[in-house]
């Protein structure tokens, strides 16, 4: 799977895990920059203000960072193959789904990251909205048999013997 010098040898990588991978990564970037397109700079500076006002509002801002890095790092080691991946992107979606869950409650302490909407009609079709593009992803990851098979070969891979090796 990598050549001599250590490079991933892209072409044995399945179209739908190149695709879903990538667009990971895309999709991370491009909330960035809509994200400073629609705030502006004086805007983005006040919401790391607010947020970094409360210890609680600093830790959910800080994890929603770490959570990016996460899915961003899972992306690419799904590139090479690593099934531990798709297992993180999908934790990933898990938290974020579940901390958009209770942040719909008014309870629920900070007004971070929350949908404005009033009725828990408008927030299930939001939520659906914003997470159609990795529902999207992981369909791309687990559907296709290229990808399936791409995934479960790395595992009989690893399981060779040295003896196995030498007979093939």
């Amino acid at each position: 799977m990598e050549s001599p010098n250590g490079f991933m040898k892209l072409a044995f990588i399945p179209v739908p895990v190149m695709i879903g991978a990538s667009a990971i990564v895309a999709t991370r970037l491009l909330e960035f920059i809509l994200l400073f397109d629609a705030m502006g700079f004086s805007g983005l500076m006040s919401f790391i203000e607010v947020s970094a006002e409360s210890w609680l509002n600093c830790f959910i801002m800080l994890a929603s960072l770490l959570i990016v890095l996460v899915e961003c790092r899972a992306a690419f080691a799904m590139m090479r193959g690593r099934r531990w991946g798709r297992r993180a992107f999908i934790g990933c979606q898990v938290i974020v789904v579940g901390y958009m869950l209770l942040a719909s409650f008014d309870w629920f302490g900070p007004r971070i990251f929350r949908f404005n909407v009033e009725t828990q009609g408008e927030f299930l079709y939001a939520l659906l909205m914003q997470k159609i593009p990795d529902m999207v992803v992981l369909f791309l990851l687990y559907a296709p048999a290229s990808s399936r098979r791409y995934f479960s070969r790395k595992k009989s891979n690893e399981k060779s013997s040295p003896s196995q090796i030498a007979k093939a």
